[in-house]
């Protein structure tokens, strides 16, 4: 009876195991497409060290992002341009009201490439010098989060669409190379049967050559014999 309650017992442990392994498999592929992390810290700009945002962009490149991002910054009623003498861009008097409330904000920005991802940070400039942060204005920074996160979301969806079109042309390629090999099977096909009809025609013209052969050996045999004629009658003249 202990074999038994033992045994059970490493069963339903194996069991958990299993469960807890699939469990967790399945939350990290639902993880794969989640939202992306926003990072808050005090990092160097064009007005000096001040609070940003930064998000990490997988799997896109800088020209994408800065474009998707100034599209973005339109939609506030606001051009991005570029600061001179640093790396920074600047979206001047956007509207962002979530953000600013009825008043403008000066949006800071950063992209640049981080291997095969691109990191951008963002920095709100809420006025005499203050950076939106999440201290002193929690719910803008809350806001501010959620616009990136979703800006994020657009990008990705860019991206995939843009690889869904190129997987899609990749495909019709490769039907149109099947095609290809069709027609030339097809070709292929047609010339076995032209090099079949052509095998018989010459067999038959093989058949008919040994036949005139044997009829000409035996015209040659029977010029032979008039030849041999022809000799003794000379011969035989006195």
């Amino acid at each position: 009876m202990k074999k038994w309650n033992l045994l059970f017992a490493v069963c339903l442990m194996s069991f958990s195991v299993l469960i807890a392994q699939k469990s967790k498999k399945g939350s990290n592929s639902m993880n794969a497409y989640s939202a992306a992390k926003v990072t808050q810290s005090v990092l160097n700009m064009s007005q000096g060290a001040q609070n940003g945002f930064t998000i990490l962009l997988p799997n896109t490149n800088v020209k994408t992002v800065k474009n998707m991002w100034k599209d973005l910054m339109k939609n506030y009623d606001s051009k991005v341009k570029s600061v001179k003498k640093s790396d920074d861009d600047l979206a001047a008097a956007a509207k962002i009201a979530a953000i600013s409330g009825t008043g403008t904000v000066d949006v800071y920005s950063q992209i640049n490439e981080s291997g095969d991802n691109v990191s951008m940070t963002v920095w709100f400039d809420m006025g005499q010098g203050a950076y939106l942060n999440a201290d002193e204005y929690p719910n803008s920074y809350e806001d501010a989060e959620q616009l990136l996160q979703s800006f994020g979301t657009s990008v990705r969806r860019e991206m995939t669409e843009s690889e869904l079109k190129q997987e899609e042309k990749n495909l019709k390629n490769v039907e149109g190379d099947l095609r290809d090999l069709a027609k030339k099977k097809e070709s292929l096909l047609k010339d076995i049967e032209k090099y079949k009809k052509k095998i018989i025609e010459a067999e038959e013209d093989i058949a008919r050559n040994e036949a005139a052969q044997e009829e000409t050996k035996t015209r040659i045999e029977e010029q032979k014999e008039t030849v041999s004629e022809v000799a003794t009658k000379l011969q035989n003249i006195e």
